[in-house]
């Protein structure tokens, strides 16, 4: 609900009281549901989730690459070392990580598409035409 005060677009003041302790005993709210309810609000009035595939993409393909050049040059100082597996684990994280990374780009894309809609009314009333005062 936080996050639909900000949304709304008002300026906000923060007030602070004491309050009181529980009239009525502990809640009967679900662990499941205020867990459900704080994803909603991160991925509801947030990107940032969006550009942790970016992050994570970029991190896999640098660790991909380094692991890479460290094969390499363990191959290179000794001959003996049989190439397979580490090879195929540094091709893997660096293809891994450019998959992430494209996926985060493609994120920010849609971040920026649904925040742009969120921004936009759903209707704009041009003129009002026979209303009454007392009429909701």
């Amino acid at each position: 609900l936080r996050g639909m005060f900000a949304w709304v677009g008002f300026r906000q003041e923060e007030i602070l009281y004491d309050r009181d302790k529980r009239f009525a005993g502990e809640t009967h709210y679900p662990l499941k549901k205020m867990l459900k309810l704080a994803a909603d609000g991160v991925f509801a009035f947030s990107v940032k989730p969006l550009r942790i595939a970016s992050v994570v993409g970029i991190l896999f393909a640098l660790i991909g690459f380094v692991y890479g050049l460290i094969v390499i040059v363990r191959r290179l100082v000794n001959p003996a070392i049989p190439m397979g597996y580490s090879s195929i684990m540094a091709v893997q994280l660096f293809t891994s990580g450019v998959i992430m990374l494209l996926l985060g780009v493609i994120g920010e894309y849609l971040g920026r598409i649904y925040i742009s809609l969120n921004r936009s009314p759903q209707y704009v009333i041009r003129e009002t035409i026979n209303t009454d005062d007392d009429t909701p």
